[in-house]
């Protein structure tokens, strides 16, 4: 896929990046079998393809828009579409790029930017994040159904492996939502290594890795 840069975005950074994925993309539309929002949607813009389509044309002078915005916020960043591409598509970092550049040139909505504040500032902090959860987590069983579905009832972590058999260590980055939605997953995760002779080590001082803040386009911030 071809791609002619116009001036407006010519001295931005990641602009190179884009050119050179975007030439990879050759529009077979084997994203388009992976992709869950194209898959619920149906709309050519909510799959991967369109949305290289509407990057590609931002970048060569086409008008950015609300629209343009939206498509893009659509995207789940799962990267499915990068499993199936024969061309090697590094999709992911190209939504990331493009959201910043469409952010930059369309305001959102008070109430959006408003929303997406508190998302950065709340969900990218361990502590706070599990405490949001645990109210949710009580106020379950008043909440309408379709929420009850996403707040999952907490199971038991199970013992934490104590041999000192091990003859390998392996570094575990807890992360921010592990913790506090299914901690049962890591405690399982460590009595499967330490049997086959690894020991599991908690990176207890590792920091955000910065996902949120990079999916919302708060790219200095992540």
């Amino acid at each position: 896929m071809q791609i002619k840069i116009v001036p407006e975005f010519q001295n931005d950074a990641d602009v190179g990046i884009v050119k050179s994925i975007v030439n990879k993309c050759v529009h077979c539309g084997f994203c388009t079998a992976t992709c869950p929002t194209y898959q619920v949607l149906g709309d050519e813009l909510d799959g991967p393809r369109g949305r290289i389509y509407l990057m590609k044309e931002m970048v060569e002078g086409a008008p950015v828009t609300a629209k343009t915005q939206s498509h893009l916020d659509r995207c789940l960043t799962c990267r499915n579409c990068e499993s199936t591409c024969p061309s090697g598509v590094r999709y992911g970092r190209l939504v990331d790029i493009g959201r910043r550049l469409v952010d930059e040139r369309v305001t959102r909505p008070l109430s959006q930017r408003v929303q997406r504040w508190l998302m950065r500032e709340t969900l990218s902090r361990r502590e706070v994040f599990s405490f949001l959860y645990g109210i949710a987590r009580i106020a379950r069983p008043i909440l309408p159904a379709s929420l009850q579905k996403k707040i999952q009832v907490p199971q038991p972590a199970g013992a934490w492996p104590s041999s000192n058999t091990s003859t390998r260590q392996m570094l575990l980055h807890e992360g921010c939502v592990q913790p506090a939605m299914m901690p049962n997953v890591d405690a399982a995760t460590a009595r499967v290594f330490d049997k086959l002779g690894i020991e599991l080590v908690i990176a207890s001082s590792a920091e955000c890795c910065g996902a949120i803040r990079q999916h919302l386009s708060d790219h200095h911030g992540a």
